[in-house]
């Protein structure tokens, strides 16, 4: 297997170690960490109650919100950094690779986590709006259908596919990886900001609407990149990917 291969495979691990936990522990709700409502799987079969969305964020501490929507983040959208971290790990000395991918992991969560508050600031200002959520969520859904087929979103996907040099040596490879991590969290937020607003706006089946959505970012994110259109995108990569994988599984 050529490096490259094998060190996007080697990239999966520490990516699997922090999202399958975090997907756990959504799944089973808070146990003893707050998790914001709009993110439990408390809320996998029910409507969120305008109380419980004002009690989630007047008396649960900002602390408590940061690591509930970090939790969030890393279930969903840590996964997308794979192809990031393969690379750095392809073309990085061994002494400073765990560092430089550290950094990268690192500076992409600081982006999420700066976006956070003004995510769950909106969707809760919409949930407040219009508390049955239906009429909201349908809006949100049609602007997410939108988004995804303007050539902005295409070209926010493209650049998740940059991959600039890194440098050889510290201190200049810890700033490079540090600054492709924070990139890589600018550009996947233009990309995904739609879809995941219409998942915290979804009347009912949060985790579920979690779930659909971090598996499509995923799948999209496998496409190669095109020029910039109004165009549909369906994530046949996967799809072929996918399908392989079961014709194989079963001979």
């Amino acid at each position: 297997m050529p490096q490259a291969g094998r060190e996007l495979g080697r990239a999966a691990a520490p990516l699997a170690l922090m999202s399958v936990p975090a997907w756990l522990l959504l799944a089973l709700g808070s146990g003893g960490i707050a998790v914001p409502e709009l993110c439990s799987s408390a809320l996998l079969w029910s409507v969120p109650s305008v109380e419980g969305l004002r009690y989630a964020f007047t008396f649960v501490s900002p602390q408590a919100l940061a690591l509930g929507w970090v939790l969030m983040v890393a279930a969903m959208m840590l996964p997308t950094l794979t192809g990031t971290l393969g690379y750095v790990r392809a073309r990085s000395l061994g002494r400073f690779r765990g560092l430089l991918v550290a950094l990268v992991i690192a500076g992409y969560l600081a982006v999420w986590l700066a976006v956070g508050p003004v995510m769950l600031g909106l969707a809760l200002g919409l949930h407040l709006a219009a508390p049955g959520g239906g009429q909201v969520f349908i809006a949100a859904l049609a602007v997410a259908v939108l988004w995804q087929v303007s050539p902005w979103k295409q070209a926010a996907l493209n650049r998740c596919h940059r991959r600039p040099a890194i440098a050889a040596f510290a201190p200049q490879a810890h700033g490079d990886a540090l600054r492709l991590g924070l990139g890589s969290g600018l550009w996947c937020v233009q990309s995904c900001w739609a879809l995941m607003l219409a998942s915290l706006l979804a009347p009912g089946w949060h985790f579920a609407a979690m779930a659909v959505v971090a598996l499509f970012i995923w799948a999209e994110r496998l496409e190669p990149p095109r020029p910039p259109a109004w165009r549909l995108r369906a994530p046949l990569r996967a799809w072929r990917l996918a399908s392989f994988r079961l014709a194989s599984a079963g001979r």
